[in-house]
């Protein structure tokens, strides 16, 4: 939907005060800088009112929990420190980032007991100008890390492995990396969700093995109620081969179209194409949640 606008001033709540970013400071000792011992959230505004926030409260919440951080919050007082930051940008609708971190370390010990935990709240502008291209994706040579090793439904502060898989796309000429699991299941991509239409029937990833993404979510309730076959399971690279039209979600771009995968036209300009009508009927969604008042 959205892309940030780097050059614009971004600001950021941290320790009960309201900074420009470029002034905000965290000790060195912090987990968060120091392991990726952190969760958390990214999300947009829409006139100033932050889009499934309370999704996105609750899916923080959950990653937590999950690493056992100890932070507490209402969504009211979170909401607070949302609307401080927005109000330094008012009239601009911002991207959100809401970082806990487990806090500082203790004695130099690797595990995280005691410590207190840190509350980052960050807002950059963006623009409201749609991305320019279709997604070109290659798929990785970099394996999704499975959940033996960590809990994909976390959404954690260590981004490592994305990061590489989407230098290595960047090399070889692409915009993203589509990450395979150990064993050949096709999962995501290295910060969205997938889905690939095949005669007519979508497909996207077991819940098990990918961020249950906000957008993900809706996008599957929108093509259901289209009478659109949704298939939710553990598909191989084959399986994705066979795709006629694809397209990843994300909370900042929504629903965005995916031109080829490996050098494979997957654009259509059909007037039935699914890919397109889905972006119109998500874009109207997201109008119609907030014209209702949910933040």
């Amino acid at each position: 939907m959205s892309e940030v606008t780097p050059e614009a001033v971004s600001w950021t709540w941290l320790d009960g005060q309201v900074l420009p970013t470029a002034e905000a400071r965290i000790g060195v000792l912090d987990r968060g800088f120091l392991y990726g011992d952190s969760v958390f959230e990214t999300l947009r505004t829409i006139e100033g009112r932050g889009l499934f926030l309370k999704e996105h409260l609750d899916r923080l919440r959950k990653s937590l929990a999950r690493l056992e951080i100890d932070f507490q919050f209402k969504d009211p007082w979170m909401e607070q420190r949302i609307d401080q930051l927005v109000q330094q940008q008012i009239g601009t609708e911002v991207v959100l980032r809401i970082t806990v971190t487990r806090g500082d370390r203790i004695d130099g010990a690797l595990e995280g007991s005691g410590c207190q935990p840190r509350l980052v709240v960050m807002s950059s502008p963006i623009t409201s100008d749609p991305p320019s291209h279709p997604l070109k994706l290659v798929i990785s040579s970099r394996h999704k890390t499975p959940p033996e090793v960590f809990d994909p439904t976390i959404k954690s502060g260590n981004y490592l492995g994305s990061i590489r898989a989407r230098d290595e796309a960047k090399a070889a000429g692409a915009d993203d990396a589509v990450l395979l699991s150990p064993d050949g299941v096709v999962t995501e991509l290295t910060c969205a969700n997938l889905f690939w239409i095949t005669d007519g029937t979508a497909f996207t990833c077991d819940d098990a093995l990918v961020l249950n993404g906000i957008t993900r979510s809706v996008v599957i309730r929108l093509l259901e109620e289209q009478g659109v076959e949704v298939r939710v399971g553990r598909f191989s690279r084959f399986e994705l081969n066979r795709a006629g039209e694809a397209f990843a979600t994300s909370s900042i771009q929504g629903v965005r179209a995916i031109g080829s995968l490996e050098g494979r036209s997957l654009e259509s300009d059909a007037p039935a194409s699914l890919c397109k009508r889905l972006i119109e009927q998500y874009q109207q969604y997201c109008r119609q949640v907030m014209t209702e008042g949910a933040r």
